[in-house]
């Protein structure tokens, strides 16, 4: 063994959660709230200099790196993509891939710079952003190994790794973590993927403007949203939309007014309120926290469903990503924001959503119906107030929201709140149904 191994932490470890390794390399992800998504890179065996190794394993590891960093701007959408080797630590070779946010704590500085001191809005920006891109690991670790799989083979610890030159050719990353590059012989753009239906694009994404997809909706819903200023707003949104459509980007979801096509104004029992559908390919329903059920459970939902177990220890658990049975039973999965592009988390919020959305939630506040919100996180509980000037019905719980980075955190931590067994037992006290929120039922 090299003397200068014995103490490598890097030889002694896999230097974060395993992703994805062969015979001659190894993929982790790094445990660090502040950076969801930070990636590293590395050697198995222990080399201090990339100038040690051969060709064409430098150019192999390299193109590790660019995958990697292709993975995560497709799925988390980030502002840069820090790359870094240092070594000086532990002089081990192994890369560094960060995605970067311009408002994470250290921006535009290296994460090895002092953090730097942030105002209450950039902090509360921060941690929207955290939470939204937390809830994305989970795509972003499945997409990771299927691009991983494809180009370098399958996940096998011990493998023999296959040398050979570097491919000019683009990585084959996975259907979902596709980044378009313009070819440099012509200057066009790939055909994009088509999905089932012949069209291009995911099969989630918007092709039907806001005021076209109000006919489908209860009467009541429409009547909500016919006042002038929601009417304005949804003119502003049908023109933007439009443009951006117009303009190639990917939009999600298809169904925007999912939420309200379960159920009448009357019939909702419970609101939960999310922010920001996810902005990844094949996730979005319009329904918050929901995904299909053949997508990886984005982790606020895992803690949802973590929650759901310490409450009702009995019962399976929930093993359903779609939530469609809860809307079903009455409960209002609302987005504040109704739509999102593709990669890119936030960037449908002050467009005009918010007063299409406020008006739904005053339509379920001021009728005269026993109603729970659940309002998990500083943006829901901003409509506390409105809620209950509106409401004489209501009863509001409110905790962190379910994301990892805030559901342990005081004064009132998501894990342990037992929101879900207390909205059902206030509905029972009402005379009304409690929700089968586990509802493993075939």
């Amino acid at each position: 063994m090299n003397p200068t191994a014995i103490n490598c932490p890097l030889c002694a470890s896999d230097g974060g959660e395993l992703v994805w390794m062969n015979g001659g390399l190894r993929v982790v992800t790094v445990d660090e709230p502040d950076l969801p998504g930070y990636t590293r890179v590395i050697l198995n065996r222990h080399v201090a200099e990339m100038t040690e190794l051969a060709a064409t394993e430098q150019l192999r590891i390299m193109e590790l790196v660019f995958l990697v960093e292709a993975v995560q701007r497709s799925i988390l959408g980030p502002d840069k993509v820090n790359l870094a080797s240092l070594g000086n630590m532990t002089p081990h070779v192994h890369w560094h891939v960060i995605p970067r946010w311009r408002n994470d704590p250290w921006f535009p500085d290296s994460i090895w710079s002092a953090r730097h001191e942030r105002d209450a809005a950039t902090q509360t920006e921060s941690e929207q952003t955290l939470e939204l891109v937390s809830a994305l690991q989970g795509e972003y670790v499945a997409a990771l190994r299927l691009a991983l799989e494809k180009n370098f083979g399958k996940n096998e610890a011990g493998a023999t790794v296959a040398m050979c030159p570097l491919s000019t050719a683009q990585p084959q990353l996975p259907d979902q973590a596709r980044v378009p590059v313009r070819s440099s012989a012509s200057g066009a753009e790939p055909t994009p993927k088509r999905d089932d239906s012949g069209s291009a694009g995911p099969a989630n994404r918007l092709c039907t403007l806001p005021s076209e997809q109000l006919a489908g909706l209860h009467p009541d819903w429409q009547a909500a949203l016919s006042t002038p200023r929601v009417q304005d707003a949804l003119a502003q949104l049908d023109t933007f939309l439009a443009q951006r459509l117009q303009e190639g980007a990917t939009v999600f979801p298809a169904h925007i007014f999912r939420a309200l096509e379960a159920l009448a104004p009357q019939d909702v029992r419970v609101v939960i309120l999310g922010q920001d559908p996810y902005h990844g390919p094949g996730q979005a329903q319009g329904l918050a926290f929901s995904v299909p059920n053949d997508c990886p459970t984005p982790p606020s939902l895992r803690n949802m469903f973590n929650e759901l177990a310490q409450e009702y220890p009995d019962l399976p658990r929930r093993r359903r990503n779609d939530l469609s049975d809860w809307a079903e039973q009455g409960v209002l999965l609302l987005n504040t924001s109704l739509t999102v592009e593709q990669g890119a988390a936030g960037s449908h919020a002050r467009k005009g959503w918010e007063l299409v959305t406020d008006a739904i939630i005053d339509t379920v506040a001021k009728l005269p119906l026993p109603t729970v919100f659940l309002l998990w996180g500083n943006h829901a509980q901003s409509k506390a107030g409105a809620i209950e000037a509106g409401g004489k019905s209501c009863k509001l719980f409110m905790a962190n929201h379910p994301s990892p980075l805030s559901a342990l955190r005081p004064p009132r931590p998501f894990i342990g709140c037992g929101h879900f067994a207390q909205a059902n037992a206030w509905l029972a006290e009402q005379g009304l149904t409690p929700v089968d929120w586990v509802g493993n039922h075939e």
